[in-house]
């Protein structure tokens, strides 16, 4: 047997897993980057889930989200019509040489790929500057935007799906992978099966900086701040085609699928020791007590929902413990608010609407690369640690808490100005500006684009497709 082989099937101990979290999950910044980017703060990274839907049904009050494999106008049908004049891009099928396509890599190692819904994602690549990831994403979106548009689809964003349930979108995407999670959260509750069908988000990807304190602080002041960015950015205020008295529903289902892979690990020692250390302990010991979804190893057979991967790896499952693939499974589904993975995978941001979404990324690199701002941030934030559950439980009710609402404008506040500091090169043509507006229309008035898409439902009684173009409409005049 090859040696790496039987190195990666070695059952696994709890100091291997120390060892891969340390070394792996929370890696400093490579110590070339300021040689090679020396004007710049940092990578940054950008993931869009987009919500496709057939053009015609846009009036009607539940439009239609377009199949991902069935029919001649699905979304994989539209995607593949792109392949002609797009040689560089490759289309990753499984079986190799069927049409039923995993994901498209992209000519700058960014890449396409599906949510179980249907959802369309667009991952880039982790460029040096916010204005190149940015720009990327949107060369991309507009490419899509007029592959879709011969096809009858229009590409809408917004944090979740808000006329369709989860029974009328069903589970798209059918790997196994996904077919095992659909049955183990459906035997949880709803929620978890609305996260896989529903919902859209927009994350920003960062890296943990050159020094262990510095990646301590970045990981602390994340977590930190998910309450206040989930409240900020709320954008799904309908479930199922009608209100619900929340701004996010996206945030509410993912507090409820399950506690033991969402939230926030213990964070007590992060903050007494501000250590590399601190981090991979808290992180692993939250790892070690999520449960585990399936055992790939085993035809991908479904757990029951109680045992962890704790368990797993002190008592083995059907004669067998993990191994570092099946600890990198587990890892990819757990779902903290910050989760740690090469970098930072910043998660509670509502997808926003085309005309905001540079606001996230300039929200979340002026707050986490800038120095004084960040340590501004620490100071508000960190008398509120007690009370961060509470707080990240009144998020999905948007800016209504005054408190709430205080403390995210003095946070929205502190990441304008710690944007402001950032190298010219790095705002691009448009994240200042957008950052700023956004704060002045929503933020700075207890508001968030949530409230603009109740406006036309509470004027009409009902929300469709149309509205919701309409609404991009009037922010670009």
């Amino acid at each position: 047997m090859d040696v790496k082989m039987a190195e990666a099937d070695k059952a696994l101990t709890y100091e291997d897993c120390y060892a891969w979290v340390y070394e792996k999950i929370f890696p400093l910044r490579p110590a070339d980057y300021c040689s090679k980017y020396p004007k710049w703060p940092g990578l940054v990274g950008i993931e869009v889930e987009m919500l496709p839907l057939y053009t015609q049904t846009l009036t009607q009050d539940k439009p239609s989200p377009v199949p991902l494999y069935n029919g001649p106008n699905s979304l994989v049908a539209m995607l593949y019509s792109m392949q002609k004049d797009r040689p560089d891009w490759k289309y990753v099928a499984a079986p190799e040489g069927s049409d039923h396509l995993m994901n498209v890599l992209l000519d700058d190692e960014d890449q396409l790929s599906f949510e179980p819904g249907g959802q369309l994602e667009f991952s880039s690549k982790p460029y040096p500057c916010l204005s190149d990831a940015l720009r990327r994403m949107r060369d991309i979106q507009k490419q899509v935007d007029t592959a879709a548009k011969a096809q009858g689809i229009t590409i809408l964003q917004v944090g979740m799906n808000p006329w369709k349930s989860v029974e009328e979108i069903g589970l798209q995407m059918q790997k196994p992978r996904y077919r095992a999670m659909d049955a183990f959260f459906a035997a949880q509750g709803p929620h978890g099966q609305r996260m896989m069908r529903q919902t859209c988000t927009i994350q920003i990807n960062l890296d943990f900086g050159a020094s262990e304190e510095t990646l301590a602080k970045r990981y602390l002041l994340g977590s930190l701040l998910a309450p206040f960015a989930t409240a900020t950015f709320a954008n799904s205020p309908m479930l199922d085609g009608k209100p619900n008295g929340l701004m996010t529903n996206r945030g509410e289902t993912w507090q409820h699928m399950d506690h033991t892979r969402t939230g926030f690990p213990k964070l007590e020692n992060v903050i007494s020791s501000l250590s590399r250390k601190a981090c991979v302990e808290a992180y692993l010991d939250w790892i070690m007590k999520g449960r585990v979804v399936f055992s790939e190893r085993h035809d991908f057979k479904v757990m029951d929902g109680q045992f962890t991967f704790g368990d797993w790896i002190k008592n083995g499952f059907l004669g067998v413990k993990p191994n570092h693939k099946d600890l990198q499974t587990h890892l990819s589904l757990q779902f903290p608010e910050v989760r740690a993975r090469g970098f930072l995978e910043l998660r509670s941001v509502d997808c926003q609407h085309r005309y905001w979404q540079a606001a996230p990324g300039a929200y979340y690199t002026g707050l986490l690369y800038d120095d004084q701002s960040m340590n501004q941030a620490l100071d508000l934030l960190l008398p509120e640690f007690p009370k961060l559950v509470n707080y990240w439980q009144k998020a999905p009710t948007g800016l209504q808490d005054k408190h709430m609402a205080r403390l995210s404008k003095k946070v929205s506040e502190l990441a304008i100005e710690g944007f402001s500091r950032m190298p010219s090169c790095y705002h691009g043509e448009e994240s200042a500006h957008i950052m700023e507006k956004f704060h002045e229309r929503y933020t700075a008035r207890a508001r968030t684009p949530a409230d603009d898409m109740l406006d036309p439902f509470k004027a009409k009684g009902r929300f469709n497709g149309v509205d919701l173009i309409a609404l991009e409409d009037m922010w670009n005049k």
